[in-house]
């Protein structure tokens, strides 16, 4: 794992196909900086995030990947005027599961309105090295 800080960042069109380009890249990331243990939940949790995104913000977005000793940090910067809602899905339902699965599988997560917009994040702290 690196012991020194790092960010990495993507801007990402409103284009249903960055969703996808959002997994890759953050599995790359986490494979990169030796933090592949990590990669299935960050990829889940970020493509939640950037859905979100694309589907209520309406402007391209902003992805940044941020690692301190300890922490891996994911947070997707919108122009969307609303602040999304854990709430709870019916079976039915075909969306609003999202934060919900944030919210279960991140170690920690919030909300940051800014000018403009607002920052959705979730953070998760690598399992201890055997």
């Amino acid at each position: 794992m690196p012991e020194e800080p790092r960010s990495y960042g993507l801007f990402i069109p409103r284009d249903p196909r960055a969703i996808g380009i959002v997994r890759a890249t953050v599995r790359s990331v986490l494979g990169a900086t030796g933090l592949n243990c990590l990669a299935e939940t960050v990829e889940l949790l970020a493509s939640e995030l950037a859905t979100n995104a694309y589907r209520n913000a309406h402007s391209d977005a902003y992805v940044s990947m941020d690692w301190q000793p300890g922490d891996f940090r994911v947070t997707v910067w919108d122009t969307g005027p609303g602040l999304p809602v854990r709430r709870s899905a019916e079976d039915t339902d075909e969306h609003g599961r999202g934060m919900g699965i944030i919210a279960a599988r991140a170690d920690d997560w919030g909300v940051q309105r800014h000018p403009g917009g607002k920052a959705v994040w979730f953070s998760l702290k690598p399992p201890p090295i055997a």
